[in-house]
């Protein structure tokens, strides 16, 4: 591939590639209209400028642009030097970058010396992607947007060497070099620089790029990132929300070395890490888990099930690559050791001890507080927990700063604006939710059906956390039979007789108290149809706000237990729903109620109907608010019994089969649940939705 070749692609795919990509140039203009290093209010000016970038400056694993408004909330001052000096162009440019950091760092050394030690391996996150942003948006004609991963893609696309030996500057000025030899090939196609310009100049939010830097840097990225689509649902099976190449090879390891960690210097010092049973020989003999846990029982014990262990070693033999990434432990609190896999699985019979084996590179060994508790097993693969790896490569980031730039997880941001959007409410409404929220850290979205209340909890969540990111949203139904077991813990059958199994809540919990600087929220649809005193026991006091981080004694295990201050949990429940008793006191007073009513009447419903450009649509939403308003009326009903918007939304066109199946097949059925006694005015409201639609 040559860069013609990569020039060539972004053309043929001008529209999608512009709509996709033009945020840059909204962004940077947004920059430039609002940039004042001299602002009286700085922290709010620079939180301002830079609210436009996006993934540029966050991710699911990436968080430059909340720590830099966080540093320039603590000092203003000295974050406005920082700028000051890295926007000093008659300094070099490595010199700039390295103070900016080393500003950066002391930041995170003050805070560390105020924190307790569970938050120690802090990152600030300022690295060469975030300081590309900086000087990208202050000077858009010089500088370009920068991604490590994308440019190394990219160079081996087009066979481009920079230095021989990278150094950590090195890197983004090479990288520079390459975009501007993307610029020399760009100059020569005016058909393509037209269409750019046009594109521009339709968008007038839209910074000019006259020096065509964000253009070319564009060009790289997207060509970069062509296969990340194809490979996305392999990824998906492995927690990564971003395909790459170096993502997709790398996986995550605990790892246990021995009882105790009894035989980790040995591995230390010699190089390698044993996974034991030896006394089944050479583990590639075996086609599956069954036949390894068959052969542990005929060889060592035929009363034990082997299959935690079976599982471990298939994965040490068949599934763990050289490159991935293993962290050592002792017991369940302390991290010991981070090395990378070298070599595959070896068996080797002539060794005294520990013949079935891998080569490691143990880059650091020491005593690390483990982030929570870590798991029991001898290997588990952590990779699709991202924030737990987030957390472990903490603990070693001082030495090993370029992984994170390398592992970031992009997912799209998302605002109230776009909650507002989606969901049918008022702004009023939403910003009271909200608040709620946020105060009472346990919300109960109450109402009727149709109202979109399950829709409107995962997009909540999402707004609040201002990014899309499904590991931090877990959704469960209650119903009758749900229990304490399997909502917290408790004894489950297996194939030895019982075993202690954590529920849903205490895993999201666990994740939560990992990553706690992030917001976690869990859904729970249907909450009034559990024997809610039986599932949350204990639990009853702990979901308290004021109560979070209190640690208690669970029912059955020596365990103790809290819930962390960052979850919040959301419920549902139809109000509408007669076989359902009233919520357990105990449990009401610890919620706060929201009532969510039909939307026919918010901004986004009446710009939906609008769209779809039909009467007999709009007859029909007349008639249904006319029922509503009978329907608030009667005493036996009231408004929480009320039909909701969402019985008319997603519709592309407002067909008469449409309507009809609406109105015959779910509200009328409805209607004849809810006045079962009283036909005539069955029959009557059947007739006006049926007539709307004639």
């Amino acid at each position: 591939m040559t860069i013609r070749d990569a020039i060539d692609y972004y053309k043929q795919n001008f529209t999608k590639c512009w709509n996709d990509e033009k945020y840059k140039w909204v962004a940077v203009k947004h920059f430039q209209d609002n940039w004042d290093i001299d602002s009286i209010n700085f922290a709010p000016m620079l939180e301002e400028s830079f609210s436009m970038a996006s993934n540029l400056l966050q991710g699911g694993m990436y968080y430059a642009n909340k720590m830099i408004c966080e540093f320039a909330n603590t000092d203003p001052e000295k974050v406005r030097k920082m700028f000051r000096s890295l926007y000093d162009e008659s300094t070099p440019l490595a010199e700039r970058i390295t103070a900016f950091r080393s500003s950066s760092d002391e930041f995170i050394a003050a805070r560390l010396n105020n924190e307790p030690d569970r938050v120690k391996g802090l990152h600030h996150y300022q690295d060469l992607r975030a300081i590309s942003v900086y000087l990208s948006f202050r000077y858009p004609e010089k500088y370009f947007l920068y991604k490590y991963r994308m440019y190394n893609r990219f160079k081996k696309m087009v066979g481009y060497a920079g230095t021989e030996k990278e150094s950590d500057v090195s890197k983004y000025e090479n990288y520079m070099y390459l975009c501007v030899g993307v610029i020399n090939e760009l100059s020569g196609d005016k058909e393509l620089l037209e269409m750019q310009k046009e594109a521009v100049a339709n968008e007038p939010d839209c910074y000019d790029d006259s020096a065509y830097r964000l253009l070319a840097q564009t060009i790289i990225f997207v060509n970069a990132g062509i296969n990340d689509e194809s490979k996305s649902d392999d990824n998906s099976t492995r927690g990564a929300a971003v395909a790459d190449e170096d993502v997709e090879t790398t996986h995550y390891w605990i790892y246990s070395p021995g009882d105790g960690a009894e035989i980790w210097d040995e591995c230390y010092s010699d190089g390698f890490m044993a996974i034991g049973w030896d006394a089944i020989g050479d583990l590639t003999q075996y086609s599956s888990k069954d036949e390894m846990k068959k052969a542990m029982k005929e060889k060592i014990n035929p009363a034990y099930s082997y299959k935690n262990d079976a599982h471990a070693t298939w994965q040490f033999v068949r599934e763990m690559k050289p490159g991935d990434i293993v962290f050592a432990k002792k017991g369940m609190h302390l991290v010991i050791g981070r090395g990378v896999v070298e070599s595959e699985y070896e068996f080797d019979p002539s060794r005294a001890h520990y013949k079935n084996v891998r080569k490691v590179k143990w880059t650091h060994k020491g005593e690390w507080q483990h982030p929570g508790q870590a798991v029991m097993k001898t290997l588990t693969d952590i990779t699709a927990y991202t924030n737990y790896v987030e957390k472990l490569n903490s603990l070693f980031e001082s030495e090993i700063e370029d992984d994170v730039e390398e592992q970031e997880i992009d997912y799209p941001a998302y605002d109230a604006e776009q909650f507002l959007e989606e969901v049918y409410m008022d702004e009023e409404s939403y910003n009271t939710l909200v608040a709620l929220v946020q105060t009472k850290k346990n919300v109960i979205l109450q109402g009727a059906p149709g109202v979109g209340k399950t829709f409107a909890a995962k997009r909540l969540a999402y707004s609040m956390m201002g990014v899309k990111d499904p590991n931090r949203v877990m959704m469960v139904q209650f119903h009758q039979s749900y229990s304490y077991e399997d909502f917290i813990m408790g004894f489950r059958p297996s194939e030895n007789g019982f075993e202690l199994k954590r529920g849903a809540f205490y895993n999201f919990c666990k994740e939560a108290e990992i990553d706690n600087d992030n917001d976690y929220f869990f859904i729970i649809d249907e909450i009034n149809r559990g024997n809610l005193s039986k599932i949350f026991g204990e639990l009853f006091m702990l979901i308290e706000s004021d109560k979070r981080g209190v640690e208690l004694q669970l029912l059955y295990s020596d365990e103790k237990f809290s819930v962390p201050s960052n979850v919040y949990i959301i419920g549902m429940m139809n109000t509408a729903d007669r076989s359902l008793a009233m919520l357990d006191y105990a449990l009401r007073r610890r919620f706060a109620f929201f009532e969510m009513k039909p939307g026919f009447d918010t901004d986004g419903f009446r710009e939906y109907k609008m769209g779809l450009a039909s009467d007999k649509f709009d007859r029909l939403i007349n008639c249904v608010e006319n029922l509503n308003s009978a329907i608030a009326a009667d005493e036996s009903l009231g408004e929480g019994f009320c039909i909701g918007h969402s019985y008319f939304c997603n519709l592309k066109k407002a067909t008469d089969q449409a309507l009809s199946g609406i109105v015959e097949f779910e509200l009328i059925p409805l209607l004849k649940e809810y006045w079962f006694d009283e036909p005539v005015k069955i029959k009557d409201w059947s007739s006006n939705l049926r007539s709307a639609i004639k």
